[in-house]
């Protein structure tokens, strides 16, 4: 078997792919959240990440992190609905954000086979369900 295995080839691939998207980065997203004048943008970014207020995802290339757009309205505001979806989402020690961002950004069989983060902009009540419905109590239990 190769250096890099069929699954982590393709979580590779759909990383690079997500990110292709162009999403905004720290300094964008300071302006649309209105960081406090003076505020370090970083700091302020992480304080919001750790909170669970908004998803950053980490970029090598750009050697910081970029926020998937779904959180955003068209004014650039954050959607009210974000930190609690987050919060139905696992963390298991995810900084880089990509383990959520790629269950948002795949098709889901409970949303009709869409990707939640394209449904969470008209129906952001269904993927929370959705979300809790995955990944809230024992997973186990339904074995």
């Amino acid at each position: 078997m190769s250096a890099l295995t069929s699954p982590h080839r393709a979580a590779i691939d759909f990383r690079d792919e997500l990110l292709r998207h162009h999403w905004p980065d720290d300094r964008r997203v300071a302006k649309y959240l209105k960081a406090p004048f003076g505020a370090d943008t970083e700091v302020f970014l992480a304080d919001a990440r750790a909170a669970g207020l908004l998803l950053g995802v980490w970029s090598e290339l750009q050697r910081g992190f970029v926020y998937p757009e779904f959180q955003f309205d068209r004014f650039g505001r954050l959607r009210p609905e974000v930190s609690q979806l987050l919060s139905a989402l696992p963390k298991d020690g995810d900084d880089a954000g990509w383990r959520r961002a790629f269950w948002l950004y795949s098709p889901h069989a409970l949303l009709g086979g869409l990707p939640p983060a394209e449904l969470f902009v008209s129906d952001p009540e269904r993927v929370f369900k959705a979300a809790q419905q995955e990944f809230a109590g024992d997973r186990d239990s339904i074995w």
